[in-house]
């Protein structure tokens, strides 16, 4: 079976929107991002990643093989991509352990919510800089999906927002002894199928995970936010019913002896811990995440704010601001369906092909 892949630019975001079975899908997202995957590969700082592989390669091995077995649809995503860029499949498994192999991950992010606001600023390397995008999968047989991609990983580590109205962002949290159990990225994948929070909580609950990953999630029409931490075998599930939360790279529930919590996630869990809304709206959101808890690059920080996506569970409305880029609005259903019309209406826009 034939998959289609569409290329669209949105004001100033660019989105690209896959179609059909999983391994043709993602075989043709390969082939079509094969140069920024390649520009991903080589730009990685993958030797301490490799020398972690190599110093413990049972761990490896172990979560590998975890990997394919627990999440076998995942996997074979990550196989397609690598064989569609024409890229060894062993260097974009690196990529995607590297926060599963021991500390030292080197990524970022921050979430806020309150009431029925949820926040997240996707922060990554100054590489991903013009090269992330929205991706929108509408894989045979599964619900929708939208997320903010980095070339060469599995779509899964950003902010994620699916036709069942589940939207979450995620924050990496290094991990000192990971667990012999699969990547953190491939179970973050299998969870984007759940077609409620209940849902989403239990399939982080019952697999586990090498790294360690916290989702701040919620879901559209339903109000407050649920914070899941996983580690290994451990989950935390807190319940936001209203007031404000935050979260930033190291772990708030589950024990801080798991964790290895740098000064740049403790210093923007200061700002977080700061901050007062008392009767915020999305724009007070989007403002705080730009202004706040922004990332540059600069003064010793290796991360920058890649993008800053805000959704309003109560009627589904999405903001996303791309960094450099003028604010897109949406409905969060149609990004999860890739409904480029609906979206460049809403903004006045023309969407260039």
């Amino acid at each position: 079976m034939v998959a289609t892949l569409g290329e669209h630019r949105v004001g100033d975001v660019r989105w690209t929107i896959v179609r059909g079975p999983r391994e043709a899908a993602f075989r043709e997202l390969g082939a079509y991002a094969a140069e920024d995957i390649r520009t991903v590969v080589d730009g990685l700082p993958s030797w301490p990643v490799t020398a972690r592989a190599r110093r413990s390669p049972v761990l490896f091995r172990a979560i590998q093989s975890a990997s394919q077995v627990e999440h076998p649809d995942a996997y074979a995503e990550l196989t397609a991509l690598a064989a569609g860029a024409g890229v060894p499949f062993d260097d974009l498994l690196l990529a995607n352990l590297r926060g599963d192999l021991g500390t030292g991950d080197g990524t970022g992010c921050t979430d806020l919510a309150h009431g029925s606001l949820l926040g997240h600023n996707e922060d990554g390397a100054p590489l991903f800089d013009g090269i992330g995008r929205l991706l929108t999968l509408l894989i045979d047989g599964e619900p929708g999906v939208c997320v903010w991609w980095y070339p060469g990983f599995v779509p899964a580590n950003t902010f994620t927002v699916t036709t069942h109205g589940l939207v979450w962002g995620i924050d990496s949290v290094s991990v000192v002894a990971p667990s012999p159990c699969a990547g953190r990225h491939f179970l973050a994948r299998t969870a984007q199928r759940a077609t409620s929070v209940a849902e989403a909580v239990s399939v982080l609950r019952s697999h586990a995970s090498a790294g360690g990953f916290a989702y701040t999630m919620g879901q559209v029409g339903v109000p407050g936010a649920t914070v899941v931490e996983k580690a290994g075998h451990q989950t935390a599930v807190t319940t936001v019913g209203s007031g404000f939360s935050w979260h930033t790279n190291h772990f708030r529930r589950l024990s801080p002896s798991l964790d290895s919590a740098s000064e740049e996630s403790l210093a923007r869990a200061e700002v977080c811990a700061h901050l007062a809304p008392s009767n915020p709206d999305a724009q007070w959101l989007v403002s705080a995440l730009t202004l706040d808890v922004r990332q540059d690059a600069a003064g010793g920080d290796p991360l920058m704010t890649l993008s800053t996506l805000v959704t309003d569970l109560a009627d589904g409305t999405v903001t996303l601001v791309p960094r450099g880029g003028s604010p897109l609005r949406a409905r969060a259903a149609d990004l999860a369906l890739g409904d480029v019309d609906a979206v460049t209406a809403l903004n006045g826009a023309i969407s260039v092909e």
